[in-house]
């Protein structure tokens, strides 16, 4: 598969989880499932754009990316046990997908 279809995956499977965790909060019943799909699209596209370089910076802010992931299949399994303190850990994968993503951004246009 080329890199746009990576990259569509990714906005929908973000897309999913976003709209997703809006539905689990106001209790729908199969926000959940729509939410374990976005993290599933979101995680492959993830692992199929990994970094291959020899940056040291760059190794460490994808590390990053493949935690903040692992946290949204934490945060999945959360809202099937239906334990709230799934919300908090979004924000914390949200910010850390925010911070890497400026960072690489960053670190790709100032070598």
């Amino acid at each position: 598969m080329n890199k746009k279809i990576y990259n569509a995956l990714l906005v929908a499977g973000s897309v999913l989880v976003l709209v997703s965790s809006v539905l689990v909060m106001e209790k729908i019943a199969w926000g959940k499932y729509t939410f374990a799909v976005g993290t599933a699209f979101y995680i492959l596209s993830r692992l199929q754009m990994k970094y291959t370089g020899d940056r040291i910076e760059l190794k460490r802010l994808n590390r990053y990316i493949y935690i903040s992931s692992g946290l949204l299949l934490a945060i999945s399994y959360l809202q099937f046990t239906g334990n709230n303190i799934w919300i908090a850990l979004l924000l914390i994968a949200a910010l850390s997908e925010l911070f890497c993503t400026y960072r690489v951004a960053w670190y790709e246009k100032n070598p």
